[in-house]
């Protein structure tokens, strides 16, 4: 008599859920919005720098130290020079405010020209205020006309130039008087002066001459000094 089993044996049929199961590896993750991407091709994004952006070049703290040491050794030594000229800066002396007066004593030196030149050298008393720079006898001037030479400074410190000679020719007079001619003339204490005046213009500076005839001599008065002292110093060689 055989006996039949109700269990499952051996040799029973499976269960048909188990055929159509899927592995939990191949179901895919539903938070995700589509297929997750490969780990590997994640990982070669992140490395790879944007091509829009540039590197950023870095300098470490000796490169920075190299840069900056020429300046620093220039600014130094400006400082240093500085330093070193102050001391003849503060002991130069103040230049003067006024034009120097050398106050030559012209009698004293007309009568040492009296005994070279052909002619009585002037020397016109001007009064105060007035000096002179300069008063010397040249035998050999540079135009070659033996000359007595006098340089008087006014009270406003205008120079009067005053040349004096027996040997005036006009290649003499014309280099004087710049070549510029008569443009006045005036008669102070009974000798009459031509006047050759130029106004300052363009690369040419104003400059004004005197001559006058004395009884041994020609006298050229020049400069750049007003009409009035002018006719001051023309008055005093006049009046001698």
């Amino acid at each position: 008599m055989s006996s039949s089993a109700s269990g499952p044996g051996a040799g029973s049929s499976p269960d048909p859920r188990d055929a159509h199961a899927a592995p939990a590896s191949a179901v895919p993750d539903p938070t995700a919005g589509g297929p997750a991407a490969p780990a590997s091709a994640a990982a070669d994004d992140a490395a790879t720098p944007d091509a829009d952006q540039a590197p950023v070049p870095q300098l470490t703290r000796k490169q920075a130290s190299r840069i900056n040491a020429p300046i620093r050794g220039m600014v130094i030594s400006m400082l240093v020079l500085i330093l070193l000229l102050l001391p003849f800066l503060w002991l130069q002396p103040k230049p003067d405010a006024q034009p120097y007066r050398a106050h030559v004593d012209v009698s004293e030196e007309a009568r040492f020209a009296g005994d070279q030149a052909p002619f009585t050298p002037a020397a016109p008393a001007l009064g105060d205020g007035w000096s002179a720079n300069y008063a010397r006898w040249e035998a050999q001037s540079q135009d070659g006309v033996p000359l007595w030479n006098v340089g008087f400074l006014s009270p406003g410190y205008h120079l009067v130039d005053m040349a004096q000679t027996a040997r005036s020719n006009p290649t003499w007079l014309a280099q004087r008087t710049q070549l510029i001619p008569p443009t006045d003339e005036r008669t102070v204490n009974g000798i009459t002066w031509q006047i050759h005046h130029r106004d300052a213009s363009g690369k040419q500076d104003e400059f004004t001459a005197w001559v006058g005839e004395l009884k041994d001599s020609t006298v050229v008065l020049s400069g750049q000094a007003p009409s009035a002292e002018f006719e001051h110093v023309a008055g005093a060689v006049s009046g001698q």
